[in-house]
């Protein structure tokens, strides 16, 4: 009789499933799926375009034919592992592409990671192979000819990823900034504590960064900007930085394990008020940008709201990481 009623359980509850269109998306908090976002973004921007993709460019260049020296010998970065480390970047890639499908539903994101997964998939699995083509010498038996296929797979998915990758970096940019300005106006607790410190100096280089937005301020025009917008925000962020100082030197004073858990976010945001004062210096004494950096640029002037909202990205995404 058990199994029975078991039975016209499960053929119930297909049932139900069905009439639904098919199982739900699994929920995740809000933390982790942002969390797992801003790791998928972590890793696309600082080894898979600043590690892979610039130095398999640098090596083989990036035209239509892969240029190939004579005395060639080389060395792909991998795609799925750093050297030295047992982390499966691909494994973290995949769970992060995940949680497009768990609620809650991030509404200004979640579509561009939708169209970003088959992209990203393929230039994964184009930079996969090659790794192992040239981890073999295959390029000795075929004189390159798979080489120069999976070259220009590799540059046709680059060229695809790219705009998206800039929407989802985007995007995340706002969710981020749109979530920790919640989070700093619901906070409760005592105004000097660190952890209330350290988010309001990330919402506040947000607040500068997208000024410049608002702006239109780049590297070609930043003597435009308008300092009696801007500056008021940058003394705002020098006394934040003054107050996390502090805060963290009483850390210090104190030999608290918590000073070394810390001690990446401080330095982060360190850099990030000198790149603000650098850009203040800059418009102050008028002095254009000699180079105006591309987009395929990693390595920005100073003094140039690139510069600065590359700094502002890197003490957002420490903070998430010790909050």
């Amino acid at each position: 009789m058990n199994k029975v009623r078991l039975f016209l359980t499960l053929i119930l509850l297909s049932a139900l499933i069905a009439a639904c269109g098919g199982p739900r998306p699994m929920a995740a908090t809000e933390p982790e799926k942002e969390r797992a976002y801003w790791a998928m973004k972590d890793y696309i921007d600082s080894h898979l375009i600043e590690k892979v993709l610039s130095d398999y460019f640098k090596n083989l260049g990036d035209g239509e034919q892969p240029v190939i020296p004579k005395d060639f010998d080389y060395k792909m970065r991998s795609f799925s592992t750093y050297k030295g480390s047992r982390t499966n970047k691909t494994e973290l890639l995949d769970r992060s592409l995940s949680y497009v499908d768990k609620k809650p539903v991030f509404p200004t994101v979640d579509p561009i990671v939708i169209r970003m997964r088959p992209v990203i998939n393929e230039l994964k699995a184009a930079l996969a192979e090659a790794y192992d083509y040239y981890e073999m010498k295959n390029y000795v038996d075929d004189n390159f000819a798979k080489g120069k296929e999976l070259h220009a797979r590799i540059r046709q998915a680059w060229t695809a990823f790219y705009p998206i990758r800039e929407e989802f970096s985007a995007a995340m940019r706002n969710l981020g900034a749109e979530l920790r300005k919640a989070h700093l106006e619901s906070y409760t607790s005592d105004k000097q504590d660190f952890r209330y410190s350290t988010l309001k100096l990330v919402v506040d280089a947000e607040a500068m960064s997208a000024e410049l937005s608002r702006q239109g301020i780049t590297a070609d025009n930043v003597l435009d900007l308008d300092m009696n917008a801007f500056k008021p925000k940058y003394d705002v962020l020098v006394e934040d930085l003054k107050i996390v100082t502090q805060q963290y030197q009483v850390m210090v004073d104190k030999d608290s394990s918590d000073k070394y858990k810390y001690e990446k976010y401080v330095n982060a945001a360190k850099e990030v008020k000198a790149a603000a004062s650098e850009l203040v210096e800059r418009v102050n004494k008028q002095e254009k940008v000699e180079k105006v950096p591309s987009p395929n640029d990693y390595q920005y002037p100073s003094g140039t709201p690139e510069k600065f909202s590359s700094k502002v990205g890197s003490v957002a995404s420490e903070y998430e990481h010790i909050f």
